[in-house]
């Protein structure tokens, strides 16, 4: 790559999921810019088919039981210690931002595209976590429906939850490390003239 393209690049290429994050959680600007940068994605015909819910602090208590209620939804069976691990998927962070993808089946852009769309969202909250200089991963649980996930998130039958992105401090020891370059040539090709796709050369 050439060196003035890796610098511009740089925020994509050393961007990198973040697992030990600590408080405190994000500052109500922080995630107002992080939700600004998610509400720029790609966006067929402006249906803006993503929803957000910020969970910081003790809300994490009310998120981390609805993935739990949600589970024994669909397992009544669950042990008391599967559903505590559950529930605590909601405590791995200071914060955590949800992301559903606001489906609108009756839309002339297809559904799949809806959800790529709000996936996308998700994708720009950690890309935006990370030029704030904050750690970030997506999480998702076992399950992703029920009636205790839909009450939460705010969701109609037809939205689709996604998972959240949990957002924190890294601590002094964290550095941003240069990923080392992808090996393009075995997900990449270059269609020729005559149709046939060549193995990506650079």
């Amino acid at each position: 790559m050439i060196p003035e393209h890796a610098a511009a690049l740089r925020p994509l290429l050393t961007r990198r999921s973040t697992a030990a994050l600590r408080p405190p959680a994000p500052s109500a600007d922080e995630i107002e810019a992080m939700l600004q940068a998610a509400s720029s994605v790609p966006d067929h015909s402006s249906l803006r088919p993503w929803r957000f819910v910020v969970v910081c602090d003790e809300a994490r208590t009310a998120f981390g039981e609805a993935l739990a209620q949600a589970a024994l939804e669909q397992r009544p069976d669950l042990e008391a210690a599967a559903l505590e691990k559950i529930r605590n998927k909601a405590f791995v962070a200071p914060a955590l931002i949800a992301v559903a993808a606001h489906v609108d089946p009756s839309a002339k852009v297809p559904v799949w595209e809806q959800v790529a769309s709000a996936t996308c969202a998700g994708y720009a909250i950690a890309l935006a976590a990370h030029q704030l200089g904050l750690g970030a991963i997506w999480k998702s649980a076992p399950v992703h429906q029920g009636v205790a996930i839909e009450k939460a998130l705010d969701l109609t039958p037809d939205d689709v939850f996604l998972g959240w992105v949990n957002v924190g401090h890294t601590g002094d020891a964290w550095e941003v490390v240069e990923r080392p370059p992808a090996d393009l040539g075995a997900s990449a090709r270059i269609l020729d003239v005559d149709g046939t796709p060549l193995p990506y050369a650079g």
